[in-house]
């Protein structure tokens, strides 16, 4: 084995490149759903800014709102029932 002057034989470490100089797939999946969410919320603001309303959302706030005030008098003709009961 031929040695440089001044040079022992010694533990050879090999060190591995992955050669990957890129984003990892992570980064670049979290990029893409921050893009589309960013999408999403633009268009979003776009539709309240211009007062864009199809007509079932308003059925489907009716809707809730109706089944609210349902709901709320069915818990109170319970909360009724429960009080007298004791």
């Amino acid at each position: 084995m031929n040695l440089l002057p001044g040079h022992r034989a010694g533990l050879v470490v090999a060190v591995h490149h992955t050669g990957s100089s890129g984003p990892s797939t992570g980064a670049v999946a979290a990029a893409v759903a921050a893009a589309v969410l960013i999408v999403l919320c633009a268009a979003w603001g776009a539709a309240r800014w211009w007062a864009y309303e199809p007509h079932w959302v308003v059925v489907a706030r009716h809707c809730f709102a109706e089944a609210g005030l349902r709901l709320s008098a069915t818990w109170g003709e319970f909360a009724d029932w429960a009080r007298i009961g004791r």
